[in-house]
């Protein structure tokens, strides 16, 4: 199915515009969130600092290489596109620029995936060193950050004759501009979306998996084998609910987009302006994500009505009375 739009929804002034317009509200965010990370984090919580630091570094990393960067537009439901961000001045190949891309959505969820395993592996067996287990774990997170940054590879191994491709573009998709096929940069990954999207479900689904085991593997240990006194447990409690919505209030953000994203691949239903809207959507997840982690974690939230006198008093009374009240590192 094929929709021409003309609105303004369908330009790439849109896209640039609006995506810009994230990057610099995104940079604030970031930057913020690293300080709260690494000086407003108490001592109870210094143990999961850097699995966070790392995903926010990760995540932000991610919202500057597709916000400023590469600014890709698709041309869905062909796996095809062109870049107008930085990129197209510094003259990146854009088949590079779609690998990176593809690998960072792996890398994201091998992050999620430590920061969810690092927190089981200290609660199960505490924060004292092992040599063989940091071995074993270590060998187990590389293997997955490996799968983050291959899994796309089957794809670029038969990328196709980009003039003719172009050809059977126009024939699949009538209604599509022929400017748009001369935007500098224009690729075409693949024409049939099969290994496309077997690479992307298979690698997807392997992640979640073992993201879910974690999950559920600590909800059961919190929740039903308590060794610490009241007090730890529950803070032990809140630091691991505030982790998950950390994490999936902005997955839930992205699921619509992304099941667009899927549905319009597997029903060849073209529609430029949802397509931008879609990827304008996905483009705010790091800065969901750096809002969420300000406002779930009691420490940053206090830290962040401080700084700007949001009832600084009674939040101070309340998250102290808390959070001082165990010395045991979490």
């Amino acid at each position: 199915m094929c929709v021409e739009s003309s609105s303004f929804f369908a330009t790439d002034e849109f896209v640039a515009g609006t995506l810009h317009v994230l990057t610099a509200i995104a940079v604030l965010f970031h930057v913020y969130g690293a300080y709260v990370i690494l000086m407003k984090t108490p001592s109870k919580m210094q143990n999961v600092r850097n699995t966070m630091f790392l995903l926010h570094l990760v995540c932000a990393f991610s919202d500057f290489y597709f916000s400023c960067l590469a600014i890709p537009v698709l041309t869905l439901p062909i796996c095809s596109g062109y870049p107008l961000g930085l990129a197209v001045v510094l003259g990146i190949p854009t088949n590079i620029l779609t690998y990176i891309g593809a690998s960072l959505i792996g890398v994201i969820l091998a992050t999620i995936l430590m920061f969810f395993e690092d927190r089981y592996h200290r609660l199960k067996y505490g924060h004292l060193p092992n040599v063989s287990r940091g071995w074993k774990r270590m060998a187990y997170l590389l293997f997955n950050y490996l799968i983050a940054s291959t899994f796309v590879a089957p794809t670029f191994m038969q990328i196709p004759n980009q003039e003719n491709s172009i050809s059977i573009i126009k024939n699949i998709i009538p209604c599509v501009k022929s400017e748009i096929f001369d935007r500098k940069g224009f690729f075409v990954l693949s024409i049939e979306n099969t290994v496309t999207g077997l690479c992307f479900s298979i690698s997807f689904a392997l992640f979640v998996i073992q993201i879910i085991f974690f999950v559920v593997s600590i909800f059961l240990y919190l929740f039903h084998t308590p060794t610490v006194s009241e007090t730890t447990h529950r803070l032990q409690k809140q630091l691991f609910i505030a982790m998950c919505l950390q994490v999936f209030i902005p997955f839930l953000v992205v699921v619509f987009p992304a099941g667009y994203i899927n549905l319009s691949i597997w029903y060849q239903y073209y529609n430029q302006g949802a397509s931008n809207i879609a990827m304008a959507t996905i483009a705010i997840h790091g800065i969901l994500t750096t809002l969420a982690m300000i406002i779930v974690h009691t420490p940053y939230r206090h830290a962040t009505s401080e700084l700007f006198n949001f009832n600084s008093a009674r939040v101070r009374s309340n998250s102290q009375q808390i959070w001082a009240t165990s010395t045991r590192q979490l």
